[in-house]
């Protein structure tokens, strides 16, 4: 019995080693599979986090060559605004000469028709020039008490003083 005691007193005590051993070894190979794990976790988050940072970088640069290409756009359509109000400016203010040359060399011909209408009143004893008609046209007073003279009695005196 002493034998079987110190059987099961070796037993208990290879178990406990073995279970000892086998506790390491798992402790061990958990240890060693935990960070396992860990490194791959690293190596993901890393990969991860560099394909969020290129991904931004990729943002960032198509939202400025997008940004230069609305400002390129947007100045093109300004100075075609600015160029089209310079040329509309400067038509208009070419006809507003033109037209002002026009009114003064129309008032320069009147006065001058003036001028000689006074002057045929006084040489032709007041005779008066006025225009006629619905086509407004140079006409003067005769006097019928005077008779028709020439060939086809189309020629009659002045009116006058």
């Amino acid at each position: 019995m002493s034998n079987l005691l110190t059987l099961a007193k070796d037993l208990e005590q290879k178990s406990t080693v073995q279970r000892e051993r086998t506790g390491e070894m798992l402790k061990a190979a958990f240890s060693e599979h935990e960070q396992s794990v860990k490194t791959e976790l690293s190596a993901s988050a890393k990969r991860i986090s560099d394909a969020i940072s290129a991904h931004e970088r990729g943002m960032a640069e198509a939202m400025q060559s997008n940004r230069l290409s609305v400002l390129r756009m947007v100045g093109r359509t300004w100075l075609t605004i600015t160029l089209v109000s310079v040329l509309l400016i400067a038509t208009s203010g070419s006809v507003l000469w033109w037209q002002g040359q026009q009114i003064v060399d129309n008032y320069v011909t009147l006065r001058e028709q003036e001028r000689t209408q006074a002057i045929l009143s006084q040489k032709n004893s007041g005779v008066q020039l006025s225009t006629c008609g619905d086509e407004k046209r140079r006409c003067v007073r005769v006097n019928e008490k005077a008779g028709r003279y020439g060939e086809d009695s189309d020629w009659m005196i002045l009116a006058g003083k």
